[in-house]
């Protein structure tokens, strides 16, 4: 090594292979999947804002951010969980979804 800041790198062998992460999903399928989901979710988020009185946009902001924390969980358990976070009557809104 010549120099200090550079790393040296291991030759590939036969046997080794390249694995390059995959890109991210064309933006046409992930319109696709929100707008199925906006669909299915539309009537839940409006009677938990209506319920709740916080605003649908929030409501959904909620939801969005329950589920990447919770990992692979549907947006319409996020919904529940969020609303039975505000104490709201969870009766009405299970038959909702």
């Amino acid at each position: 090594m010549s120099r200090v800041g550079e790393i040296p790198r291991p030759p590939i062998g036969a046997s080794e292979k390249i694995v390059r992460p995959l890109e991210n999903p064309a933006p046409a399928a992930l319109d696709a999947q929100s707008h199925s989901e906006e669909g299915s979710m539309g009537k839940l988020a409006s009677r938990i804002a209506a319920m709740s009185g916080l605003e649908k946009r929030e409501v959904i902001r909620r939801a969005q951010r329950k589920r990447r924390a919770l990992g692979p969980v549907s947006l319409d358990v996020a919904l529940l969980l969020l609303a039975r976070e505000q104490n709201l009557e969870m009766d009405q809104l299970v038959e909702i979804s």
